[in-house]
């Protein structure tokens, strides 16, 4: 039984994201649906710690993905771990172009997120939620896509 992570501990039995047979396409809808995956992988690796397949599908030149790693590797370590902050994606829309990448276009929901030290007090202060537009550059590379760049829309 999934429990979501409190000030008593953290979370338990979180589903493991399920990469659709439609992500493993090189179509638009392969790239809209790899992309959403992504972001659930990311969302997992908040409520989790765990950033071993967040890593294996984001390239090691994606700046922004590198930095979300080592963030919820930090905010993991020493014992902490974080409630909140799942990540949710209503539209994606994919374009693709003549080099190769596919730029997906996202609205990206997160929710508040905290950060507890061992005896779950808190540890910094609580980010806020967020609603934020994001472009996620991804590319087929072989026989499965990967994050090669991702920005926020400003």
């Amino acid at each position: 039984m999934y429990k979501p992570a409190d000030a008593s501990g953290p979370a338990q039995n979180v589903p493991v994201p399920v990469l659709p047979e439609v992500a493993k396409t090189e179509t638009k809808e392969g790239a809209e649906a790899f992309t959403k995956y992504w972001f659930s992988v990311l969302s997992y690796a908040y409520e989790t710690g765990d950033t071993a397949a967040l890593s294996k599908l984001s390239k090691a030149e994606c700046s922004f993905c590198q930095g979300l790693i080592s963030d919820i590797e930090a905010a993991w370590a020493e014992g902490r771990w974080i409630s909140g902050g799942q990540i949710e994606i209503p539209v994606a829309t994919a374009k693709p172009s003549a080099d190769g990448d596919t730029q997906v276009v996202l609205q990206v929901l997160q929710k508040e997120l905290l950060i507890h030290n061992q005896d779950g007090s808190p540890y910094q202060e609580k980010t806020a939620a967020t609603n934020a537009g994001s472009v996620a550059m991804v590319n087929f590379a072989g026989a499965e896509w990967v994050v090669n760049d991702l920005g926020l829309i400003r």
